[in-house]
């Protein structure tokens, strides 16, 4: 079981100009099915540097989040 903060999207500038609101992230979980993880209320949108509220327990899941470290922290 792990929690993380949302860091923010990492920088393309060739890409995006600017990002908006991160109001949803998606991941796969080792069975294949997709969690999606909300805010939790009352925020309407992840803060960066702020934790995302939930806690991740599926082993795909945190592999994933641990790998990308330009968009998340795990909080120890």
């Amino acid at each position: 079981m792990a929690r993380f903060k949302y860091l923010g999207e990492p920088p393309r500038p060739s890409l995006v100009t600017s990002y908006g609101p991160c109001l949803k992230i998606r991941i796969r979980k080792q069975d294949g099915t997709v969690e999606t993880l909300e805010p939790v209320s009352p925020a309407t949108s992840f803060v960066i540097g702020e934790d995302i509220g939930h806690e991740i327990t599926d082993p795909r899941v945190l592999r994933h989040m641990r790998a990308e470290t330009t968009r998340f922290e795990e909080i120890v």
